[in-house]
């Protein structure tokens, strides 16, 4: 009696599984800044620099030049950051007119 009722409860034990719920995928715990990743995949390095103003990303070269990660990402553009942060070029002088 006691073996069968062993066999039973061995042969639940060994298809329970088979009915077992998929447990859905873990989703990522951080997503890559896409920014960031443009940078490093330039040869650059990531840096972020504080300011009164909060933080801001920098992409930095070999050759010493650091850019604005999101303006290098978004359009091509080395745009160096002033001390605060904010794009020099922004404030250049007005466009020329045609």
């Amino acid at each position: 009696m006691f073996a069968r009722s062993l066999r039973r409860l061995a042969w639940i034990a060994g298809i329970a599984p088979a009915f077992a719920q998929p447990q859905p995928a873990a989703p990522d715990a951080a997503h890559a800044n896409p920014a960031s990743v443009h940078c490093e995949k330039l040869g650059g390095k990531v840096a972020i620099h504080d300011s009164a103003h909060g933080q801001y990303g920098v992409c930095v070269f070999k050759d010493g030049r650091e850019c604005d990660e999101w303006v290098l990402y978004r359009d091509g553009r080395c745009v160096p950051l002033d001390a605060r942060g904010w794009p020099i070029a922004a404030r250049s002088a007005k466009p020329a007119s045609k």
